[in-house]
């Protein structure tokens, strides 16, 4: 797949009158540049000329583009004549067709080459030195489709292959907005495009007009990473089965194009009508993590909606924010309406019920804000910022919480789905390279293995497992949907699926043949995971990544990290054994309770599996230790601690630094100021959304990005408003203190998450309830599955089974066995 797009250095249009849209995008990783001429010498047709890196194989495989490209010709089309040609590598062949217009010859940054014959598809072979001859295709919209023809299209050599173009029906699609000539002309003349062209395979456009609901689902980051969110294309998808309401995408822009934005008062617009984000009902905004709080509001600053809650008019945007940063969601309270807390398949159709309902009150009555604030309140799962109040101590600590309406709960529960729905078998599929570009199914939600510092362990419990069978007819619908050859099998530990053996094994035997390639996200650390790894590999053995999490095993015990070094250290022999010749391991730093002997261990642990690497395959092994900075988050046992200083931190990556280099393992880390502004934000209250404004008002964003954070912009922020990091970051709690998320149930009850901090003190475990029983962690309340375990507990204690206490004490010997390492 290409790494970079050919990008366009001039906007056509200004040099060929006759040609309305010119789109430099991919497709199914071919870069793709296209010209429509709507002025073609057939009244009401397009003429369409695409360069493609390699010949689509069928005429279906261009549709999707096609559409995109309708979708901005802006004048009533009933036919379209499309022509393909494809790049050329033989050296010196720098033949570009001329605009029908007879303007300029126009030179992307690569050799291209192609004919234009008005009228036909041309399926251009790579390696052939001109197009070969295809049959005339003309497709009228909603009228028409074109009959089986037979084409001859070379395919990597001179000689071809001869295949039959299926029948193809290309629809006309709803009007985009009628303003929306300027937005397109600053989208050509920025870097990568694609990224808001729009028109993907599977993506959805309605009509505007026919549609009570209009929603716009928000991801704070780049459409490269967005895509990659399964939850946006869940919503995605539930919304627009619905036929009362649409949903439509927008992502942050790069700073090119939202300088340009800025520069000609244009608001950023969605992907598939290019609608104003002020023009839609609502606004769904994923909060995947705490660096992306500016641009939220950067994203609604240039949607052209109000940043602050109480500036927004009755019939302005609603905007929800949902994701694991909605269960802390304090510091972006004065910007957020609601708040979507847990999972959102069933509350976000509640939410879209609340509004049509309150759309239609208002139309007639005139309702005020406030009242569809109480209705979402209402709603179980979400919680409205407006209709709670926050008291303070006087030395800063919050003392309480607490509604002003009736309708508004003391404590708003988390949203469980207990089984969860059909898997997503027609995702979007993106015209250009993004983040783990690939199929992807969840093939189970949450994790109970009781890592301390996990916040997502502790808020998406309990654990639902889908069945072999239902991820095998999933898998197969996927990739005959996407064309994609790479199947990830999503889940926070996807080896600790009770099937993935046979899973695995299913899904090669069932589309092995099709080259199928399987990706594991997450593993655990030991020699099962390994022979699954192995078992998906087929071949392609290069670097296996492994998450030890701490060096030492009493720091291991006391994290509930339930590995032994024994567990590390086979790993890495069946590893290098097996053909894998990188060994990538994680280790988080300034944990509670570590020390530098702690720090030590970790280079100690990697040199010992840099040696088993070199015992395999010699100089070729190599290990890689990527470190993270501990940071406290909320809903967890560690919600209490301080977090380690930067001095404190710095110190210990000077440790490993040394200690690596030494042993000949490379290490990464990150720097300690941006994990301080995380903890800040992840354990902040409503002062600190000041901070927030303030810093995105001072040039704050994309601070996940290494390149765009700046620290002292922050400083200066909180410098400003009085406000210090410390109290929010360094500072212990007490256990009964009233923290700021303590209105917020997120599954497991502060009495448990108290109870695992005092087993940390003590260096005790605690057993997965997966397969052992149940720990009463507040979900049993929750959750049918779970109330059936802690009923089988009830029954243990009542019969006097011992098998708790015996297995707590097989864990435990199993832990602090000693490995055994071969001499070299």
């Amino acid at each position: 797949m290409l790494s970079k797009e050919p990008v366009l250095d001039f906007d056509l249009r200004e040099r060929c009158e006759r040609a309305q849209i010119c789109v430099l995008t991919r497709w199914r990783s071919r870069s793709v540049f296209a010209i429509a001429d709507t002025r073609c010498e057939v009244a009401n047709a397009v003429d369409l000329v695409l360069w493609t890196q390699e010949a689509p194989r069928e005429l279906q495989e261009v549709e999707p583009l096609v559409r995109c490209i309708l979708q901005r010709a802006e004048v009533e089309v009933e036919a379209i004549n499309v022509d393909v040609g494809c790049r050329g590598h033989a050296r010196g062949l720098r033949t570009y067709a001329k605009p029908p217009c007879g303007g300029p010859r126009f030179q992307p940054q690569h050799d291209w080459r192609c004919t234009h014959i008005i009228g036909q598809l041309r399926l251009g072979g790579q390696h052939s030195p001109a197009p070969c001859p295809a049959s005339r295709v003309r497709s009228t919209l909603g009228r028409h489709t074109t009959p089986p023809r037979t084409a001859f299209a070379p395919g990597g050599s001179r000689r071809g292959v001869t295949m039959t173009l299926a029948p193809t029906r290309i629809e006309a699609t709803p009007e985009r907005a009628p303003d929306m000539r300027l937005y397109e002309s600053l989208v050509a003349r920025v870097s990568r495009p694609a990224r808001y062209s729009g028109g993907e395979l599977h993506s959805v456009t309605k009509a505007w007009d026919a549609h009570e609901v209009r929603v716009a689902l928000a991801y704070p980051d780049l459409y490269d990473l967005g895509m990659a969110n399964l939850g946006l294309m869940i919503l995605y998808d539930i919304v627009n089965r619905r036929d009362d309401a649409l949903a439509e995408r927008v992502f942050s822009p790069w700073t090119d194009l939202e300088a340009l934005l800025r520069e000609h008062g244009e608001p950023l617009r969605s992907l598939e009508t290019r609608h104003a984000v002020r023009d839609f009902d609502v606004l769904g905004v994923t909060l995947q993590y705490e660096a992306c709080y500016t641009n939220v509001l950067n994203l609604l600053d240039l949607g052209g909606i109000a940043v602050r809650t109480a500036d927004r008019a009755p019939e302005d945007t609603i905007v929800i924010a949902g994701g694991s940063g909605a269960l802390s969601p304090e510091p972006l309270a004065p910007f957020i309406d609601a708040f979507v807390l847990g999972e959102g398949e069933e509350v976000m159709r509640e939410v879209v019920d609340v509004v049509r309902a309150w759309k239609r009150d208002r139309e007639a009555g005139g309702l005020p804000r406030i009242e569809l604030h109480r209705r979402l309140a209402g709603v179980p799962g979400v919680y409205v910022p407006s209709v709670y109040a926050v008291d303070y101590h006087e030395d800063g600590r919050v003392r309480e919480v607490r509604p002003l309406d009736g309708a508004a709960p003391g404590r708003v529960t988390r949203r469980v789905v207990e089984s969860l729905e059909p898997p997503l078998t027609k995702p979007i599929v993106p015209f250009m390279e993004v983040v783990h570009d690939r199929a992807t199914i969840e093939i189970q939600r949450g994790c109970t293995q009781g890592c301390r510092f996990c916040q997502a362990g502790m808020i998406y419990r309990p654990t639902r497992e889908r069945s072999v069978d239902e991820v095998v007819r999933a898998a197969g619908e996927l990739l005959d949907n996407t064309g994609y050859d790479e199947l990830s099998l999503m889940s926070l530990s996807t080896t600790d699926h009770r099937e993935i053996v046979p899973m695995v094994n299913a899904l090669m035997d069932a589309y092995g043949d099709r080259g199928l390639k399987i990706s594991i996200p997450s593993t655990r650390v030991d020699s099962f995971s390994v022979e699954v790894a192995d078992a998906v590999a087929r071949g392609k053995k290069h670097t296996l990544t492994l998450a030890p999490e701490a060096g030492s095993q009493r720091l291991r015990n006391t994290i509930n990290k339930l590995v032994s070094e024994e567990n590390i250290l086979t790993a890495a022999e069946n590893a290098f054994s097996n053909g894998w010749t990188s060994v990538k391991m994680y280790f988080m730093v300034g944990q509670p309770t570590e020390t530098d002997f702690d720090v030590e261990e970790i280079v100690r642990v990697a040199s010992a599996v840099k040696q088993i690497g070199r015992q395999h395959i010699g100089g070729r092994a190599r290990v890689r230790v990527s470190t993270s900075n501990f940071i406290p988050k909320a809903h967890t046992p560690y919600q209490w601690v301080g977090q380690a200083d930067p001095a404190t931190l710095r110190r210990r990556h000077q440790i490993l630094r040394e200690g690596c280099r030494r042993a000949g393992v490379q290490f990464t880390w990150e720097e300690p100021e941006k994990s301080l502004l995380e903890a800040v934000l992840s354990r902040g209250d409503r002062r600190v959304a000041e901070v927030i404004e303030s810093a995105w008002r001072g040039g704050a964003k994309f601070d996940s990005w290494s390149e765009h954070h700046d620290w002292s912009v922050w400083q200066a922020s909180f410098e400003e408003h009085g406000v210090d990091p410390a109290f929010y970051a360094y500072r212990t709690r007490d256990l009964w203190e009233t923290l700021p998320w303590a209105h917020i149930h997120g599954g497991t009850e502060p009495s448990y998450l108290r109870g695992e901090w005092m087993k940390t003190l003590n260096e005790e475990i605690t057993l997965d309830c997966k397969r052992d029983p149940c720990n009463v962690c507040g979900m049993q309340t929750l959750d049918g599955d779970c109330r059936h375990k802690i009923a089988e507990l009830v029954q243990m204690k009542v019969d006097g089974d011992s098998t708790q206490k015996e297995r707590l004490m097989q864990e435990r010997e199993r832990l602090m066995m000693l490995p055994v390492i071969s001499a070299p």
